[in-house]
């Protein structure tokens, strides 16, 4: 239990504590989530969302098997944030006071004027801030540059991580390589000078192309691997192809989206617990 109040002229009734054990509690957060729990495919790439239209194949798209989708943008992830938190205020207001009630003993409701506390708004940030330290993003830089990195300074891209290039579709998460990325997976199964002129030719090659000049000298690849790197790289026409930001993708399984969606609650429940702290005045 902290004790907020350090000294100094300040009106408080009681002694205002802060009850430390329920500082990071989970919060009963309306559902639907932004940015998940979404039936379609989506890929989040440099903080964009885009989705497979019916559209003609535009500079961007995803081919699954003979059908070739283009790939459209959404909704930003602060647009579907503050549409979220919008629709949801009356609820979230409730969660706010019921929060401030179970941390702050002294303290029931963020919206009684009658206790003048000026510094409890201010300590319970901090402490909250401690309680989720932010973590520095690590995604990588990829593709061609042709689209920018978008910081809208929504909770998602600010503070979600691993997030920057992924394919989400039917509750999975596949991380997206480029193909020098996936080759390189393999390079102690290729001949030395092979795999140097595969991994450059892949580049800027199309899959298809990338296949065939395996093909072409699989007796330079481990026999056991030839299939997988091959295969998964390009088939046959029914093979799957993604193109954007002028880059080739493969993607690669990571697993259910059910970590992701936990770890986007964890950080808008901050959001909330910050908000409804700031709110005392």
């Amino acid at each position: 239990m902290v004790k907020v109040i350090r000294g100094g002229s300040v009106f408080f009734q009681d002694d205002v504590k802060i009850i430390d054990s329920e500082l990071d509690s989970s919060l009963n957060l309306p559902l639907p989530l932004p940015i998940f729990l979404k039936d379609e495919l989506q890929i989040l790439y440099k903080g964009h969302i885009f989705t497979a239209g019916k559209n003609a194949p535009n500079e961007s798209y995803l081919k699954c098997y003979t059908l070739t989708f283009n790939l459209q943008e959404i909704d930003t992830p602060k647009a579907q944030e503050d549409k979220y938190f919008l629709e949801n205020a009356a609820l979230l207001d409730k969660i706010k006071n019921n929060f401030i009630g179970r941390v702050v003993n002294g303290i029931s409701d963020i919206s009684d004027t009658s206790k003048r506390m000026p510094q409890l708004g201010s300590e319970l940030t901090r402490i909250i801030n401690e309680k989720y330290p932010s973590k520095a993003k690590t995604d990588k830089n990829s593709g061609k540059g042709l689209i920018s990195m978008l910081n809208d300074g929504s909770v998602f891209n600010e503070e979600m991580l691993e997030c920057g290039r992924i394919l989400i579709i039917d509750k999975k998460v596949y991380d997206l390589l480029t193909l020098p990325e996936y080759i390189s997976n393999f390079e102690n199964s290729f001949e030395k000078t092979f795999y140097k002129k595969v991994h450059e030719f892949s580049k800027s090659a199309a899959p298809e192309d990338i296949s065939k000049m395996i093909s072409e000298n699989k007796e330079k690849i481990h026999r056991k691997v030839l299939p997988k790197v091959r295969n998964n790289i390009w088939h046959s026409e029914r093979s799957a192809k993604l193109y954007l930001d002028g880059t080739y993708w493969i993607p690669q399984f990571r697993g259910t989206y059910d970590a992701l969606i936990s770890a986007y609650q964890k950080i808008l429940e901050k959001k909330v617990k910050v908000d409804a702290a700031r709110s005392i005045k």
